[in-house]
């Protein structure tokens, strides 16, 4: 009796194992196959991430040279802007300067002397000119010295001329004003 009760009892519990092996050979493979492909779907997506980032990174490569040669165009266009003004601010300050030597010399010349010509090189001015006394040139000239626009003024030649006349050669340089013109330029600079 033993034996008979035994022997179902022992089909019970050898299919409960049978099952239990069965289980475990059967949803280890399938979880480890779930496991594999939930990885396969996560490293495909981060495969996409990363080929949509590479693509973004390739086609802002590309553009970055464009955006240099702009730069590059933009810098050399305020510089030549800057240039341009630089040049037009220090034809301003020659006029200014022209301007206040002609007043100096229509203010202060003697009655009796007359200019000639006036000739300018390289910030060098020659006056030339004829007067009928010769304290008059001396006087003009020492007018000229005592100014600020001018500067090394000297009296290069007088000659008789015929009758009473005097002719004079005045030689001076045309000082330079304080660069303002240079700090602006350096305020620019990066």
């Amino acid at each position: 009796m033993l034996q008979v009760n035994l022997l179902p009892w022992r089909r019970v519990q050898g299919r409960k194992r049978l099952r239990f092996w069965l289980s475990v050979t059967v949803l280890f493979p399938g979880f480890l196959l779930a496991g594999s492909w939930i990885c396969a779907a996560f490293l495909a997506q981060h495969q996409t991430l990363l080929l949509q980032h590479v693509a973004a990174l390739k086609l802002a490569s590309q553009a970055l040279p464009l955006q240099q040669r702009r730069v590059d165009a933009a810098s050399a266009k305020v510089k030549e802007q800057m240039d341009q003004r630089l040049i037009s601010q220090q034809k301003a300050q020659r006029s200014r300067d022209y301007l206040q030597l002609l007043t100096l010399l229509a203010e202060n010349m003697p009655e009796a002397l007359r200019l000639s010509e006036l000739t300018e090189h390289q910030n060098h001015l020659t006056l030339k000119g004829e007067g009928r006394f010769y304290h008059d040139i001396l006087a003009f000239r020492e007018t000229l010295a005592a100014s600020e626009l001018l500067g090394d003024v000297s009296l290069a030649d007088v000659r008789q001329q015929s009758g009473l006349a005097l002719s004079f050669t005045l030689k001076m340089q045309l000082r330079q004003p304080p660069d303002v013109l240079s700090a602006d330029k350096q305020e620019a600079r990066p």
